[in-house]
This record gives C-alpha cells, sequence and structure tokens, in this order.
C-alpha cells in the first residue's frame, strides 16, 4: 500500500471497515489478535526508558508496533508515557516493564489523539484499574466524536487484525500546558504549545531527569501532517530549543536524541514553509516549488534519509502551501 493510501484510512475514511470492525466490548470481536513478541527496552537514563519502534509503519509483520512507548520508574510507580496501538502491544509493554521494576503502573499521559500512541490503555487498565490517565482535553473529545473507531479500524486494516480485541479505552483526566503532576519523586510537567502534529499534542518532561517526551511533535521522519500546522511546528521548535535544560528528547518515531533532533525538525519545517512563501509571490503553484525544497542542502544531506521522506515530501509540501495560502485571507 502507497504511504498516502495508507494514512488517508486513519483520517476519517470510515467507508469500508471490515467485517471485524472495531467495538466497544471485546467480546465482540470474532477473534483475538496474537501476542506481540517482546520489544527491547532501551535505557535513557537511570529512570527513563522507551521501547524503540524500528518500523515506520503498521504492518501484519510487526503487529502494529511502529509508535515509541515510554515509561519512568518514580517511588511512588511507574509512569507510561503512550501505550501503544492495540491491547496486545500494551500487554507486551506491561510485560517489559516488570523485568525493569515490579512496581505498580499508576500514571499514563496520551500524546495525541493518533491511535497507534493511545490504544494499548485497553490493557493496562484491565491490568491496573485504578490507573490515571492524562491527556489534553481535544483527545477526549475526539474520541467521542468517533477517531477511537477510525483508528482501531486502521490498526485492524493494516495489520491483517493483529489488534484484533481492542477495547477503545481513552483517557479520562484533562492536562493543559503549564501543569504539574508530582508522581513520588519525580516531577512531569505538560507543554502544550497550540496545533503542531495535532492539535491535541502534548509533551512530557521528566523534569529531574531532564528528559522531555515529544509524542509527535518532533522526530526524524517524514509522516503525516494533516492533522498539523507547520507555522505553529517551527514556533514549537524554537520553543523546545530554548529549553537549556532539558538533556534528551525523546520523539514518538525514531531514536532518541539531544536538541540536534529538535534544530533538524525546525530547519526542515523552515525550508519548507520559508520557500513556498518566498515562491508563492511569483506566482509557483506547490509542483513547482517542490523540486527547489528537495533539492536544498538540507534535504539533499540530512532529511533525504528519513523514512517515508521519497513517498512524503511531495504531500507535505502541498498541505504547506494550503496552510500558507489559507493564511492570507
Amino acid at each position: 500500500m502507497k504511504r498516502r493510501d495508507l494514512f488517508k484510512t486513519a483520517l476519517g475514511l470510515t467507508a469500508g471497515f471490515s467485517v471485524l470492525r472495531p467495538l466497544y466490548a471485546a467480546d465482540e470481536w470474532e477473534f483475538r489478535g496474537p501476542d506481540v513478541p517482546n520489544v527491547p527496552i532501551t535505557k535513557i537514563t537511570d529512570r527513563t526508558y522507551y521501547f524503540l519502534a524500528v518500523d515506520p509503519e503498521p504492518s501484519p509483520s510487526n503487529f502494529g508496533f511502529f509508535s515509541n512507548p515510554a515509561f519512568v520508574v518514580t517511588s511512588d510507580g511507574v509512569v507510561v508515557i503512550d501505550t501503544g496501538g492495540s491491547v496486545q502491544i500494551g500487554e507486551m509493554l506491561i510485560r517489559q516493564i516488570k523485568t525493569v521494576t515490579d512496581k505498580p503502573v499508576v500514571a499514563i499521559f496520551n500524546t495525541h489523539i493518533h491511535g497507534d500512541h493511545w490504544l494499548g490503555n485497553h490493557a493496562f487498565v484491565e491490568a491496573y484499574p485504578d490507573v490515571k490517565i492524562y491527556a489534553h482535553p481535544k483527545v477526549m473529545e475526539h474520541v467521542k466524536n468517533g477517531a477511537g473507531i477510525v483508528w482501531t479500524g486502521f490498526m485492524s486494516r493494516n495489520t491483517n487484525n493483529a489488534s484484533a480485541g481492542t477495547v477503545i479505552t481513552p483517557p479520562t483526566l484533562e492536562v493543559g500546558h503549564g501543569e504539574t503532576i508530582k508522581v513520588g519523586d519525580i516531577e512531569f510537567k505538560v507543554h502544550y504549545m497550540g496545533q503542531v502534529h495535532s492539535d491535541s499534542d502534548i509533551a512530557i518532561e521528566a523534569v529531574e531527569e531532564k528528559v522531555m517526551f515529544l509524542g509527535d511533535m518532533a522526530m526524524r521522519r517524514v509522516a503525516n501532517m494533516a492533522d498539523g500546522h507547520f507555522k505553529n511546528s517551527i514556533v514549537a521548535m524554537e520553543n523546545f530549543e530554548s529549553m537549556t535544560h532539558v538533556k534528551y528528547f525523546v520523539p514518538g518515531h525514531g531514536e532518541f536524541d539531544d536538541v540536534s533532533m529538535i534544530r533538524e525538525q525546525k530547519q526542515f519545517f523552515e525550508i519548507i514553509y520559508n520557500t513556498i512563501e518566498e515562491q508563492y509571490d511569483n506566482g509557483l503553484s506547490d509542483f513547482e516549488i517542490r523540486p527547489m525544497i528537495v533539492e536544498t542542502e538540507f534535504m539533499q544531506t540530512v532529511a533525504k534519509n528519513w523514512p517515508g521522506f521519497d513517498t512524503t515530501i511531495g504531500r507535505f509540501v502541498s498541505e504547506a502551501y494550503q496552510e500558507f495560502e489559507a493564511s492570507l485571507f
């Protein structure tokens, strides 16, 4: 399946759901998908960890595991940042977390509405009924409007129903920009910067660990900006770059790194948006501007190596062009 077709299925095209359509009760599925093989844990600091997804897209071979869940071990229990895209992925995360600590999972943050980051909530609620699940209020709003059904359908279709059995289990506790939640000996600070990758993005800072969990606001990957905003993304990267106290940034896809990841993401968006802004008055279309963007040194030496570049950069240019044009009215 072409990448643009893959993501169209997750952006509201609900027609043609398979017989195994996602439902709210697990026993209404015709069968349950298989267990997900254990994914290795990557240590960031003494108390922060994440699960690196090596594949950029969901498939039957990876069971839908294509985003990076993470967790922090506090004195009072484990805090999880994103839970994966199915109950099976969530169960795998729980198994693996138990190899690090016997403390219970006491809190979860879902970084945004895209289902590969929160459908695994189902497993955690079953294992830890009292777990607190936090997200931006727009996540709950989107789920009420059907986003959970769209995303369970997306995961099911693109994994040959490996996610079957997943119950839509949205977060229930709202958080906003600047809020802090203390769990044991670690403070978690919420950063909301408006519409970036989606309109519900939050980054979670483990303050004492100097680690920022970004969700999908920054990543060395050319993926999905249909719900995002290019100019706001540039501002968000400037904000992250100014947080000199943060040592590590953990993306929702790809490997964690220092502030260099933020700077590369900012440059990527700046080249796209600024080139469109410069060439729009010359009467050039997005199709004509695209080669100018692709042929820049940064795109050829850095971004071209990111997953999805060759298949998705054209759509990025088109979406940024439409955003710029809309800003004129």
